[in-house]
C-alpha cells in the first residue's frame, strides 16, 4: 500500500489550511508553525508522506487559532478538522468533503510570558497535541476507504 498522503500546501490565499489570522502581526509566523509541526508528525510516519504523486488518497487538515488571551502569560486555543482527499462525489453527484469522525477536535495551552515566542511556543504545543490524536483517526479511517 502507498503511503497516505496528506496536503500540507497552504499557498493558496483563498483555501487556507492554516489560519492564523487571530494572531494578528504574528498571523503568517504562527501558520508557518502549525504548518511545520503538521509536516513533522506526518514526515516521521513511514505509513504517511506529504509528497503528493499521481492522484493520491489522503486527507487535508486545517488548523485554525481560535482565541488568543495575553496577560502575564500567553493562552492560546486552535481547532481544527480533517477531511478526506480528494474530495469526493456525493449523492448530489458534486464533489464533496467527508470529514474524520473526530468529535470537537482542538484543545488550548498557556505559554509562560507574552512575547511572540510564547505565541509560537503555544501554537506548536496545542498543535502536537491535536497531530497525535489526529494522525490514530487518519489510519483508522484510511482502513475503511
Amino acid at each position: 500500500m502507498p503511503p497516505i498522503f496528506v496536503d500540507t500546501d497552504n499557498s493558496n490565499p483563498k483555501a487556507k489550511l492554516y489560519n492564523g489570522s487571530k494572531a494578528g502581526e504574528s498571523a503568517d509566523k504562527a501558520e508557518a508553525k502549525i504548518q511545520a509541526v503538521v509536516k513533522k508528525f506526518v514526515d516521521k510516519d513511514a505509513n504517511f508522506t506529504t509528497t503528493k504523486v499521481g492522484n493520491p488518497k489522503g486527507y487535508t487538515i486545517r488548523i485554525a487559532i481560535t482565541k488568543i488571551e495575553k496577560d502575564r502569560s500567553t493562552t492560546c486555543t486552535l481547532s481544527g478538522s480533517i477531511v478526506r482527499y480528494p474530495r469526493e462525489v456525493v449523492k448530489s453527484g458534486a464533489k464533496g468533503e467527508h470529514m474524520v469522525n473526530l468529535r470537537e477536535w482542538g484543545n488550548h495551552a498557556t505559554a509562560t510570558g507574552t512575547s511572540e515566542s510564547s505565541l509560537l511556543d503555544c501554537v506548536e504545543a496545542v498543535t502536537e497535541s491535536m497531530m497525535k490524536s489526529g494522525m490514530g483517526a487518519m489510519s483508522a479511517d484510511y482502513l475503511k476507504r
